[in-house]
C-alpha cells in the first residue's frame, strides 16, 4: 500500500512552509558568498566595482554579505526565523532603492539606460517586480515564525526566556 506524502507530518501546511523557507535560505548562499569573495576575486570585484558605482564604499560589500549570511541561517536553519524574516525584508526592500531598481519599470527583465547615479550615467538592470516579491513572501514569516522543522521549535522548549522570546 503506497503512503500519501506528508502522512508522517502533523500538516501539509507546515511542509509547504519548511521547505519555502529553506528554499529561500538557499537563495542566499550565492549571494553572501559573492560578497565575502568566496567564489573568486573576479566575482567579488565585480559587486565591489557595482556597490562603488552606486556610491558606497566596499566595506558596504561586507556589511550587505552579513545580511545576506544572516537571512541564510535564519531561514534555512529556521533560527529566530520572525526576526529573520523582518530583517531581510527590510534589506530587500532598501536594495530595491538603493540597487535603483525601482528606476528600472516593473519586470524583473526590464533594463533603463541613461540614469544618473551620483554623477555618473549607468544602466539600471532589473525592474522592482522581483526584489519586492521576494521582500513580500520573506514578510509573510513574520506572521508564522520557523514552525514545526526549525531550530526556533526546540528553542521555544528551553528554561532561556531570552531564547523563547527570540524564537516565538
Amino acid at each position: 500500500m503506497k503512503q500519501d506524502a506528508c502522512e508522517n507530518y502533523e500538516t501539509a501546511v507546515d511542509l509547504q512552509l519548511a521547505l519555502i523557507r529553506i528554499y529561500i535560505g538557499f537563495t542566499f548562499i550565492h549571494h553572501f558568498a559573492e560578497k565575502f569573495g568566496l567564489l573568486g576575486a573576479d566575482a567579488y570585484n565585480n559587486v565591489v566595482h557595482y556597490f562603488e558605482g552606486i556610491g558606497y564604499s566596499p566595506s558596504m560589500v561586507i556589511i550587505s554579505g552579513i545580511f545576506e549570511f544572516s537571512a541564510f541561517v535564519g531561514f534555512t536553519f529556521g533560527l529566530f526565523t520572525r526576526f529573520a524574516a523582518a530583517g531581510t525584508a527590510f534589506y530587500l526592500i532598501i536594495a530595491l532603492f538603493e540597487g535603483r531598481h525601482n528606476l528600472a519599470g516593473f519586470s524583473w527583465v526590464s533594463h533603463v539606460s541613461g540614469i544618473d547615479i551620483n554623477g555618473k550615467i549607468q544602466t539600471v538592470y532589473g525592474g522592482w517586480e522581483y526584489p519586492l516579491f521576494w521582500a513580500f513572501i520573506c514578510f509573510s514569516f513574520v506572521l508564522t515564525g520557523g514552525r514545526k522543522w526549525s531550530v526556533d521549535q526546540y528553542l521555544r522548549k528551553t528554561n532561556s526566556l531570552i531564547l523563547q522570546f527570540l524564537s516565538r
